[in-house]
């Protein structure tokens, strides 16, 4: 007894023989069908492009809307420090005038 798992001919493309048409050897699996030819593409300039995800474009909006909130905070910052520091110079100006 043999525990060897044979080919089955109608998984493998072989006939119910296991032989060619004209009897000869191993049968040769028949062609497949020929594939199917795609349309050519079309010119990129044509067609406008879309969005290829949602979720990316919404990626996207989030990251510039994150990068104008930091440069908002930023600018008002550093507008912050500014104008602490001509505060401080008034000041400085003020106490030196009043020393003299």
């Amino acid at each position: 007894m043999s525990f060897v798992r044979k080919p089955r001919p109608y998984s493998s493309g072989l006939n119910s023989s296991g032989l060619n048409a004209a009897g000869l050897g191993p049968a040769t699996p028949t062609p497949s069908k020929p594939t199917r030819q795609r349309a050519p593409k079309r010119d990129a300039r044509s067609t406008p492009r879309q969005p290829r995800s949602s979720w990316a474009t919404a990626v996207t909006t989030l990251a510039l809307l994150g990068m104008l909130l930091i440069s908002i905070v930023g600018v008002s910052g550093l507008a912050n420090q500014a104008w602490q520091a001509a505060q401080f110079r008034a000041a400085a100006a003020g106490i030196s005038d009043v020393v003299r």
